[in-house]
């Protein structure tokens, strides 16, 4: 496989010894590049803190996270934030635009502050990649929830990161506005190349990628490749009893 993003026995506790929790515990998984990833599991299960450690956005207490062969271990803070910058696009939940700024100046903010100048045919070409190439002038407030998603895509494709991290990113949006969201994830794995890490809680939504990875407790429990939504729900459900359980504490 050719992996943009590994992690080899990841563990993150959080608290001191006697009334620690673990929210990862030995997680070893990879990325290909080119691929469309889902991570899900029950409440608690520790995806998004599995997300944060993958990405570079919180340290694991133990283990190795390699984007590119490069351990984020080894990197100070100020380097591991200029690396977020340029190589780890992310989407969450909260769309987290800059209402005073255009959708353009949305866009080439991160290039910008990275004290890089935007150039105008990359600008143009995420903006049409996301179909919001007429609204680049437009602010925030004047663009439904869906176009604020596809905003916040843009800005995290601009930089070309090596890899795109979402956090629920249709978790806001009703159902129609999100399967276009997902589709333009999709497209970006298959038309450009984008590798696409996903957290959710959807099945419908996990059903876009090539492939689902479960966790439970912590721990990586198992994965699907080709998910159908039909599929993803009956293994959830599964995961969602299994869980119920295994009371090891509560997860993050």
């Amino acid at each position: 496989m050719n992996a943009v993003v590994r992690v080899v026995d990841l563990r993150r506790t959080y608290g001191g010894r006697d009334t620690g929790v673990t929210a990862l515990d030995g997680v070893t998984t990879a990325f290909a590049r080119a691929s469309f990833t889902a991570v899900m599991g029950p409440s608690g299960s520790g995806k998004s803190t599995f997300l944060h450690c993958a990405a570079g956005l919180d340290r694991p207490t133990s283990g190795t996270v390699l984007l590119e062969d490069q351990d984020l271990a080894e990197l100070s803070e100020t380097e591991l934030t200029r690396l977020r910058r340029d190589r780890i696009g992310f989407v969450f939940q909260a769309f987290n635009l800059l209402p005073a700024l255009t959708v353009q100046d949305n866009v080439t903010l991160p290039l910008r502050l990275a004290g890089r100048r935007p150039k105008p045919a990359l600008v143009r070409q995420v903006l049409e990649q996301v179909g919001l190439a007429e609204r680049r002038r437009n602010l925030p407030a004047e663009l439904s929830g869906g176009q604020q998603q596809r905003v916040a895509i843009a800005r995290a494709l601009v930089t070309r990161p090596a890899v795109l991290f979402a956090d629920e990113p249709t978790g806001a949006l009703d159902t129609r506005t999100a399967a276009e969201v997902l589709g333009l994830l999709r497209a970006s794995v298959d038309g450009a190349g984008q590798t696409v890490v996903m957290v959710t809680h959807d099945p419908v939504a996990a059903a876009y990628a090539d492939r689902v990875v479960f966790l439970a407790d912590g721990r990586l429990v198992g994965e699907l490749l080709d998910p159908t939504a039909e599929v993803v729900a009956e293994r959830m459900t599964h995961l969602g009893a299994w869980a119920d359980r295994v009371p090891t504490g509560a997860r993050r």
